[in-house]
C-alpha cells in the first residue's frame, strides 16, 4: 500500500534512448520524498550471516525518506534547504527491500514490496551500514544501519531475519529493529549526515554526525562485550566547525578517513572542506576554501583500501580526489554535471580489489548519476599519478534531484548494478 512498483522489460517496445544507454531494469515510487539510498553486502537467506558465497542471498537496501507536513507555511523542501524551514514539522520513513541474487542475469534485478516500512520521529536525511566487520567474531554479526533525522537525533537499527513459525512455508523475512538513540535537543538543529568509523580496530564504534547549525558531533557506539545485544550511543566530543559571514553554516557531509587516526573531514555551505583532530577542535589541521571550491561542499568518502585518499563533491558540480598528506591541491577532479551529493566507491574495494580501485557512483542531483573512473588509483595510492578521471557512464532517467546512489553487487560484474533515488518526483531506480 502506498507504494507503486513500475517493471520495464527490454524486449518489449522500441528501447528509448535512455535505454539505449544503458536503461533501467526497475522501478519503483515512495509514499514519501526519496532523500537516501543504501545498500549492504549480501546477505545469505538460510542463516543471516554476510557471505559471498555461492547460497541464495540477498542485498539488503534502505530508502530515508523526507518529508515538510504537507501543513507547514514554508516552500523549501528538499533536504539542502531544510535548515531554512525550522518552524515546519518533517515526518519520515525507512523503507527496506531486500534485493534477491538474479537467476541468470542482472536485469532480472528488482526492488520486490518493501520487506519493512518504518515510520520515523522525523525526516531521514542521511543513512549509513556499518561497514566494518570484526575478523576475530566467531557469533553471526546484526548488520547496523545508522540514520541522521531532521530532529538531530540519530538512530541505530539491527537488521534481523524474523523466525517463521509455519514449518510449511520456506519464506524469508527481514526487519530493522531499533537498537539505539540519542536524545533529541531542540537546540542543535538538523542533523545532515552522518558516518561510521569503518576503519578502527577496537571493540566499538564510532560515528561522526554534522548539523545545520555548524556543529560536528563524535559518538560512541559501546556494545558491553556483544555486538548482537542493544548499543549505547554517546556522545563524546561537539565542536562548531564552520561559519559563513559570522554566522552557522550547514554542515553537510562528514567522514572519518582511513589510515588516519583521531581525523575527521567535514564539507559545508561555505564552500569549504576541513580537516580536524578531534583531540585539538578549535581550530582545523588543514582548510580548503573558495580558492578550489566554487560552491558548498556536500560530499565527502574516504577511500575504503587506501590510506589517506578520500573524494570530495561540492554544488560545483565536480568531484576531486585528495590524499590528505598533499592537500596543498587536488590529486584530480572531473565534472559530473550536476551538484554532487553522494559519492559511494565501489564495493569490491572494501575487501582491497585493486581492479576498480578508482571507480565511484556519484548522485549528481539534477544532473542525475555518473559512474566516475580515477585510473591510477588501480595502481594504488604510491604509483598515483595526475591523471584525468573518466566519467564511464551517466543515468538520466531521474526527473528530479538525484540525492541518493549506492552499487548492488553479488560478487561480480555479471551480478553487478546501481541504484538511485531522486526527492520531488518519489522514483527509484535499479540500471545497468
Amino acid at each position: 500500500p502506498g507504494e507503486t512498483t513500475i517493471r520495464r522489460h527490454h524486449t518489449a517496445g522500441k528501447m528509448s534512448t535512455q535505454e539505449e544507454k544503458g536503461g533501467w531494469f526497475d522501478a519503483l515510487t515512495t509514499p514519501l520524498n526519496a532523500c537516501s539510498l543504501e545498500t549492504y553486502f549480501p546477505i545469505t537467506r538460510d542463516d543471516g550471516i554476510n557471505s559471498s558465497s555461492d547460497k541464495p542471498s540477498d542485498v539488503p537496501l534502505v530508502v530515508g525518506c523526507y518529508q515538510l507536513n504537507e501543513s507547514s507555511q514554508t516552500d523549501p523542501e528538499d533536504p539542502d534547504t531544510a535548515s531554512s524551514s525550522s518552524g515546519s514539522s518533517r515526518c519520515g520513513e525507512l523503507r527496506l527491500h531486500m534485493i534477491p541474487t538474479p537467476s541468470t542475469s542482472k536485469t532480472e534485478m528488482q526492488f520486490g514490496d518493501a520487506a519493512c516500512v518504518l515510520q520515523m520521529e522525523s525526516g531521514v536525511l542521511d543513512g549509513k551500514w556499518k561497514r566494518r566487520r570484526k575478523n576475530n567474531q566467531t557469533a553471526v554479526e546484526i548488520p547496523l544501519f545508522a540514520s541522521a533525522c531532521a530532529s538531530g537525533s540519530i538512530h541505530i537499527h539491527g537488521l534481523e531475519k524474523n523466525m517463521s513459525t509455519d514449518s510449511t512455508t520456506d519464506t524469508t523475512s527481514w526487519s530493522l529493529n531499533h537498537l539505539a538513540s540519542t536524545d533529541g535537543q531542540s537546540d542543535i538543529g538538523l542533523c545532515l549526515a552522518l558516518a561510521w568509523n569503518d576503519y578502527l580496530n577496537e571493540s566499538e564504534d564510532q560515528i561522526v554526525s554534522s548539523y545545520s547549525n555548524g556543529e560536528v558531533a563524535i559518538h560512541q557506539v559501546s556494545y558491553h562485550g556483544d555486538t548482537n545485544k542493544a548499543p549505547k550511543l554517546e556522545e563524546t566530543h561537539r565542536w562548531n566547525a564552520h561559519t559563513l559571514f559570522g554566522c552557522p553554516s550547514e554542515v553537510w557531509t562528514c567522514s572519518f578517513l582511513r589510515g588516519a587516526e583521531n581525523v575527521v573531514l567535514s564539507g559545508a555551505d561555505d564552500c569549504s572542506m576541513k580537516v580536524w583532530d578531534i583531540r585539538q577542535t578549535q581550530r582545523p589541521v588543514h582548510k580548503v576554501g573558495d580558492r578550489e571550491f566554487e560552491a558548498g561542499v556536500t560530499a565527502i568518502s574516504s577511500h575504503p583500501s587506501l590510506d589517506n585518499i578520500f573524494a570530495v563533491g561540492s554544488y560545483d558540480e565536480h568531484v576531486r580526489l585528495y590524499d590528505n598528506r598533499k592537500m596543498a591541491e587536488p590529486l584530480s577532479k572531473v565534472s559530473v554535471g550536476g551538484g554532487v551529493w553522494r559519492i559511494k566507491w565501489h564495493p569490491s574495494t572494501w575487501s582491497g580489489e585493486s581492479s576498480c580501485r578508482g571507480k565511484l557512483l556519484v548522485a549528481a542531483m539534477h544532473g542525475g548519476c555518473r559512474i566516475v573512473n580515477f585510473p591510477s588509483l588501480d595502481g594504488g595510492v604510491e604509483e598515483y599519478t595526475a591523471e584525468e578521471a573518466d566519467v564511464l557512464s551517466e543515468f538520466t532517467a531521474h526527473e528530479s534531484m538525484a540525492y541518493g546512489a549506492d552499487w548492488i553487487s553479488f560478487g561480480s560484474p555479471e551480478l553487478e548494478a546501481a541504484a538511485s533515488c531522486s526527492f520531488y518526483d518519489r522514483k527509484a531506480f535499479i540500471w545497468e
